[in-house]
């Protein structure tokens, strides 16, 4: 399960993956641009997200800028790794199993893991690990935080309701 943004490769930290470009983007991916946030780039990711620290093969381990000796946690610590060094206040970010909350523990930032359905998934894939992987970010603050929120226009409706 991936943010895709069409034309661009997204490996998951996995060398099966290294050449299959994006036809599409992704749901959560449009509503970004929409919402006038610039994808800055793409950071690094323990191969297919699956462990709890960043040290992919096929890029070599994420750093923790606080620390160059620690790991920025996973499975989203090159954003957090990008998100407290401050070249970026915000990163988009999955968790399924501690993938927001362990990296921003890490690195000093904030991370929400939002309740199921909160933010789109789609096209190319439903609910993740059963309804368990959702995507949000780790950021500087709350308050960049809830500026993520904006992105999705549902989320929007469904909480002035």
């Amino acid at each position: 399960m991936n943010n895709y943004l069409k034309g661009t490769v997204t490996t998951g930290g996995s060398r099966v993956l290294e050449n299959i470009e994006a036809d599409h983007s992704s749901e959560l991916v449009k509503r970004t641009i929409e919402a006038g946030l610039n994808i800055f780039g793409k950071t690094n990711s323990p191969e297919l997200g699956l462990t709890v620290t960043t040290e992919p093969v096929m890029y070599g381990p994420s750093r923790n800028p606080w620390d160059l000796d620690r790991s920025p946690g996973g499975s989203s610590g090159g954003a957090s790794a990008a998100v407290a060094s401050g070249i970026i206040p915000m990163a988009q970010a999955s968790d399924g199993g501690g993938s927001i909350r362990i990296p921003a523990s890490c690195c000093g930032l904030f991370g929400l893991k939002p309740t199921r359905a909160r933010t789109p998934l789609g096209p190319a894939s439903l609910e993740g690990w059963g309804g368990q992987s959702i995507f949000h970010c780790v950021s500087v603050s709350v308050r960049d935080s809830a500026a993520t929120f904006r992105c999705n226009k549902w989320s929007r409706e469904r909480s002035s309701l």
